[in-house]
C-alpha cells in the first residue's frame, strides 16, 4: 500500500473524527496532517492489535489534547462588545453544553465513542460500518446504544447539581 492510498483509505475517519472534538476545520486539518506524518514516523510501532483507523485515531486524539494544552482559553472583550452580551452568554451557553456533551462522550466505551464520533461528524451508518470491519446495522445498534448510554449519563450528572 503507498502512503497516498493509506492516507485516502483513512482520511475521512481521522478528520471526522478530530472535527468532532475541536469544531474547527482548519485545526482539524492541520492535526490530521500531523496525525499522518507521526503514523508514518512511527508506523513501526503499529503492532496490529486494533484496527489501523483506531490506532490513528489515538494519535489524533492525543495531538488534539496537546494543543489544547498548548491553547489558552480567552475571552476578548472586543467580541462581546461587538456581539452584545446577550448573543455572548446565548454561544457560550450552547458552547458549554456541547462540551458537556463531549466530556460525557469521552466517558463512553471507546467503540461506543469512536461511533458516537463518527456519527456526530456525518458519517452514514454504512460508511462507520465499514470503517469499523462490521455492517451497516452494526452501527445503527452501537450509536443507539452510545447515544442511550450517553443522555443517561446528562441526566445523571444534571440531577446532581
Amino acid at each position: 500500500m503507498t502512503i497516498e492510498e493509506f492516507y485516502k483509505d483513512h482520511f475521512k475517519i481521522v478528520y471526522g473524527y478530530l472535527l468532532s472534538l475541536c469544531g474547527k476545520t482548519t485545526m482539524a486539518e492541520d492535526l490530521t496532517s500531523e496525525t499522518f506524518l507521526r503514523a508514518i514516523q512511527k508506523i513501526d510501532c503499529f503492532d496490529g492489535t486494533c484496527k489501523m483507523s483506531t490506532w490513528l485515531c489515538t494519535i489524533a486524539r492525543n495531538l488534539f489534547l496537546n494543543e489544547m494544552k498548548r491553547q489558552k482559553r480567552t475571552i476578548h472583550i472586543d467580541d462581546v462588545e461587538e456581539r452584545g452580551i446577550d448573543s455572548f452568554e446565548e454561544e457560550f451557553v450552547i458552547k458549554e453544553q456541547a462540551r458537556n456533551v463531549l466530556k460525557a462522550a469521552g466517558t463512553l466505551k471507546p467503540v461506543y465513542r469512536q461511533v458516537f464520533h463518527m456519527r456526530i461528524h456525518g458519517l452514514s451508518f454504512r460508511e462507520i460500518g465499514n470503517a469499523m470491519g462490521k455492517n451497516e446495522n452494526w452501527a445503527r445498534v452501537t450509536f443507539y446504544r452510545a447515544k442511550t448510554t450517553l443522555l443517561n449519563r446528562l441526566e445523571e450528572s444534571n440531577g446532581s447539581m
